[in-house]
């Protein structure tokens, strides 16, 4: 059906040269717009022109302008700005291109998240409210530059993300893969070393340079947060960076000319072998979730492990704060042995050697 009931008015939803969303009070009202609609498009005449009023007041802007404009203004130079232009695409086709924006209502920005799922039953909690994150960003720009009231108050949606299992590589794993990348492409070895032992993401490996490194630290100059952050070396990482330094000028990039794209070609490869084929969490990026995931299972205190893997906000650390099995099973014993030391002591037997030895540690910083 073209013509659909959203709360208290219709809506019209076609395509003709393009696509076009108008709501109206009325459903007769609806259907006339969608009859003048065809004739107009049929006759080779604008389908709809409700642009800017006579004045050409900013007032009367459409979503396909603002669009534009945020596209222009905040969205292009971003790291991320292909994803931005998709969403807010997707945003506007939704509302549609020709609506005035002057004319949003909590229950259109209610109906986004619900026609997405019409539209596609299998649309994730997560793809809303990254399409919801767009539309925030636009209405927000429009409320600054006088496009919408700035008393209008609203509310952006939120639906609940179910919680991923978070991947990393086990000690044995590691020992694999990076054996098998060492008669396959050596460098590549090295990288999954490097990868492991600091948190790097990719983008950030690929940037670094040799005046980056020093002998005990290396720095991130531009991450995804904003911010630079120093992370010192274990040993093997500084012998692999050691012999890539050698012989070159202080400017020059560690690992020049190498991409995502042609990392993932070897790794697969390396899945391949591990016979791993099929876990999609087997990624490159599983490297940073292992140096997360290490640091906090060996007690490190969970503001530490924010820094170091270079966290904006801390719960995004949090998703890290889990624990091994064996873990688990560690802090049961604990609790055990706590309870007979302590019936023990009340016989006045020295404490459990577990207790006393501080072997609880493992559940510090979570």
């Amino acid at each position: 059906m073209s013509i659909k009931q959203r709360g208290n008015s219709w809506q019209v939803a076609i395509t003709l040269d393009k696509r076009y969303r108008k709501s109206f009070k009325t459903r007769v009202e609806a259907e006339r717009w969608e009859l003048e609609a065809k004739l107009r498009h049929s006759k080779g005449e604008a389908v709809d022109d409700s642009r800017r009023n006579k004045e050409g007041k900013t007032e009367a802007i459409t979503w396909e302008e603002l669009r534009q404009e945020v596209t222009r203004t905040r969205w292009k130079n971003q790291k991320s700005t292909k994803t931005h232009e998709i969403n807010g695409k997707a945003i506007v086709e939704l509302i549609g291109q020709d609506a005035l924006v002057k004319n949003i209502t909590q229950r259109m920005i209610d109906d986004v998240g619900v026609m997405m799922q019409e539209e596609n039953e299998e649309v994730s909690p997560a793809t809303i409210n990254r399409k919801y994150s767009s539309l925030s960003v636009m209405i927000k720009h429009a409320k600054k530059r006088g496009y919408i009231s700035k008393d209008f108050d609203y509310e952006i949606p939120k639906y609940k993300e179910a919680e991923h299992r978070i991947r990393w590589i086990s000690d044995e794993e590691e020992r694999n893969i990076i054996s098998y990348l060492k008669t396959i492409k050596p460098e590549v070895a090295d990288m999954v070393v490097i990868l492991i032992n600091t948190g790097l993401r990719l983008s950030e490996l690929w940037r670094l340079t040799v005046r980056d490194v020093t002998d005990t630290h290396l720095t991130v100059w531009e991450s995804k947060s904003g911010k630079a952050r120093s992370v010192p070396l274990v040993k093997r990482v500084r012998e692999v960076f050691d012999r890539y330094k050698e012989n070159k000028a202080p400017d020059s990039r560690i690992f020049p000319d190498w991409t995502n794209w042609r990392l993932t070609h070897y790794w697969n490869r390396g899945r391949d072998y591990l016979e791993l084929a099929n876990d999609p969490q087997f990624v490159p990026h599983v490297c940073r979730h292992t140096f997360c995931t290490r640091l906090i299972q060996r007690g490190v205190p969970i503001t530490h492990v924010q820094r170091l893997a270079g966290h904006s906000v801390i719960t995004t650390t949090l998703r890290y704060a889990h624990l091994s099995q064996g873990d688990l099973d560690l802090a049961i014993l604990a609790l055990e042995e706590w309870q007979e030391g302590r019936k023990s002591t009340l016989k006045g037997e020295p404490e459990s050697t577990y207790i006393k030895e501080g072997r609880v540690g493992a559940l510090q910083g979570v």
